[in-house]
């Protein structure tokens, strides 16, 4: 299929809600950022042993998934930026709740809603950043996960910050939940404001059709693949600072650094997704990250002692990784055309299946056979995605995208 071209001049609507649009994914990732760095605070607080808080993630997983396999069918009769809204309000209340839950059990459903909040918010927003590059007629999804990862660095910064400072976990959280509802309701006033979602054939969820066997096939293969790549996205998260210290040798500090920089490669390869992409074409460029990533992780494998060359190919892996699953989320998507909420939503919540139940496999796999055994897992993923991208190229070269049937 040939690629988005920028062929056509963005309108200052179009302008006005990417820009809106952007600030939905900002929240989120700083709701994200600022829910991560302070779960060892809240575990502390809570008194939480180390099962305790897994089934606490657990939780929030179940809401994200609940929400995301429900919400292609609400954003049928529900614009994303209503949904959006409702999403981050529901995440923003929930992380402000979350330092006053009375027990075990008030914190796991105070977590649960967290994770229906998220969850919606997460598709919504994807959806509607969906329907924006459709407009453009170029790739703009990786700028949106861009905004995404450094709104997850500014949480983590927040939060560090406060805590830092002598600041309670009520404040961290406060000040997150607060942010997320505000940057949500600006995006959701600006948004519908712009006036390019007055018409309704303007809007990707206004049809819902059914999809027939060819389509559900390919959205199954990109579903598969967005496993296999967040599956490896959070494995490299959870586990490289460990393979720093354990492999390589490396004192926690430069693990936690270690990190840090796989994650700032990641926001800061994602600046570039989409001018790349919309020059040599999006599979092309997903075959070539998933290169990129597999060859990374396998020297990390082979020069396991020699932390200098793991920490520089910890960061090529995080730049190769920046725009796997923005590439695949653009590619639901188009796919879906004007049914694109329900492509969007089997194909996040596939993928996000893999992100929540990777880190836990790959662990698995480390007790039962070594840390460089997982880290192999990693590997082969990246090299599956790499041989599938050939197979999403030949079916969307029928067309602008795979036919499908309307109900």
């Amino acid at each position: 299929m040939a690629l988005l071209k920028d062929s056509s001049t963005i309108s200052p609507a179009i302008r006005s809600s990417r820009f809106f649009c952007s600030l939905f994914f900002l929240g989120a990732g700083v709701g994200i950022g600022a829910w991560a760095s302070s779960l060892p605070v809240l575990s502390a607080q809570m008194d939480l042993d180390k099962a305790q808080l897994g089934l606490i993630l657990i939780g929030f997983a179940l809401g994200a998934i609940v929400m995301m396999t429900n919400i292609g069918r609400l954003a049928a009769i529900v614009p994303s930026s209503v949904l959006s809204l409702l999403g981050s309000l529901t995440f923003g209340a929930a992380l402000l709740a979350l330092p006053h839950a009375g027990g075990t059990y008030g914190l796991a459903l105070i977590v649960f809603l967290a994770g229906t909040g998220f969850g919606t918010l997460d598709v919504s927003m994807n959806i509607a950043a969906s329907t924006l590059e459709r407009r453009m007629r170029r790739q703009a999804m990786s700028s949106f996960h861009a905004v995404f990862s450094f709104g997850n660095l500014i949480g983590a910064f927040v939060v560090g910050q406060i805590l830092s400072h002598g600041g309670a976990l009520t404040i961290c959280l406060g000040v997150a939940g607060l942010g997320v509802a505000a940057a949500a309701v600006v995006a959701c006033v600006g948004w519908n404001n712009s006036g390019w979602f007055d018409d309704p054939a303007d809007s990707i969820e206004a049809t819902d059709g059914k999809f027939d066997n060819a389509l559900k096939n390919h959205l199954y293969l990109l579903g598969g693949l967005a496993f296999l790549a967040m599956l490896a996205e959070g494995g490299m998260m959870d586990w490289s600072a460990i393979f720093i210290v354990t492999r390589s040798g490396g004192a926690e500090s430069t693990g936690a650094y270690g990190f840090a920089t796989f994650a700032m490669m990641m926001a800061t390869g994602r600046l570039f997704g989409d001018p790349l992409a919309n020059r040599i074409g999006q599979m092309p460029m997903l075959r070539c990250c998933a290169i990129v990533c597999a060859g990374s992780v396998l020297i990390m494998i082979l020069m396991a002692d020699s932390l200098p060359i793991v920490l520089v190919s910890l960061a090529v892996c995080g730049l190769g990784l920046a725009n796997v699953v923005p590439t695949l989320f653009a590619a639901a998507g188009r796919a879906g055309g004007t049914s694109a909420a329900r492509a969007m939503s089997i194909v996040t919540t596939m993928g996000y299946a893999g992100l929540l139940l990777g880190p836990g496999l790959l662990g698995l796999i480390a007790q039962i056979w070594s840390l460089a055994g997982s880290f192999c897992v990693i590997l082969l993923a990246f090299m599956a995605i790499s041989a599938s991208g050939r197979s999403v190229t030949e079916n969307e070269a029928t067309g602008d995208r795979p036919v499908h049937r309307s109900s």
